[in-house]
């Protein structure tokens, strides 16, 4: 991940003209088109044998979870078959097991020790690019997300097993979608506590996986916070939960 200009690690490129859609690594889907701060919530789940993607299409994340995890059993689910479909499309690696389910009532057992919930969003992070998303939300979105939102961040906390950790993320900037649906779920949820993303950001930077200088300018607290503006990525939220007893 990239979030400084001028630097680059092994695993990321920019591309600054042609078309990448046009080439002969794109339709082998050997290179995959994501935006700096979402590679960064797939590197924050870290390292699992058993992992669970909550809402996983289009795939970029999964990918990523898959890439670093060789032989790691990943289960990668979303509500749409039509986008399971996809996602098995693009994500090719051997142990992913793409299924079509709601993730407010998951069919899977308490097993996994890494669990990504990406959920459904406003989206106000990426108005840069998606500025349509201005016209399309309504007064009483926020509040619905919210409830959505916290239903699936509920019901996969109810798959982490003890030890594990579960990485909640959007890429809206609202705090009633990030920080307030978060401490809503451990209000409720003894068995887990809430880790500092710093931690795991130090454990990026030092393996070579975040190019980045300043780590408290991603912080906001004990989460994760990107602006666009301020880093040259979209806007995303991550928090980092674990479970600590049954």
């Amino acid at each position: 991940v990239e979030l400084e200009a001028g630097r680059l690690v092994t695993s990321a490129r920019r591309v600054r003209s042609g078309h990448l859609f046009s080439t002969q690594a794109f339709r082998d889907g050997r290179v995959h088109i994501q935006d700096e701060a979402s590679q960064l919530v797939g590197l924050l789940v870290g390292y699992g044998r058993k992992i669970l993607d909550c809402c996983a299409a289009p795939g970029g994340k999964a990918a990523i979870l898959a890439e670093r995890n060789p032989g790691a059993f990943l289960v990668a689910a979303d509500l749409h078959p039509h986008r399971a479909r996809l996602l098995r499309s693009l994500v090719h690696t051997n142990g992913v097991h793409v299924i079509a389910a709601d993730a407010r009532a998951l069919p899977v057992p308490a097993i996994f020790d890494r669990v990504l919930v990406d959920v459904p969003c406003s989206g106000t992070g990426t108005l840069a690019r998606n500025p349509d998303i201005k016209w399309r939300l309504k007064i009483g979105d926020p509040l619905r997300l919210r409830d959505l939102q916290l239903a699936i961040l509920k019901s996969a906390m109810m798959a982490v097993a003890v030890g594990g950790r579960l990485v909640y993320s959007t890429c809206s900037l609202e705090p009633a979608e990030n920080r307030q649906v978060v401490e809503s779920a451990l209000a409720e949820a003894p068995a887990f506590k809430l880790i500092n993303c710093r931690t795991e950001l130090e454990r990026l930077r030092s393996e070579g996986q975040l190019v980045c200088a300043d780590l408290d300018g991603l912080l906001q607290g004990p989460y994760l916070r990107t602006i666009p503006g301020v880093h040259p990525c979209d806007g995303f939220f991550a928090a980092i939960l674990e479970r600590v007893s049954v």
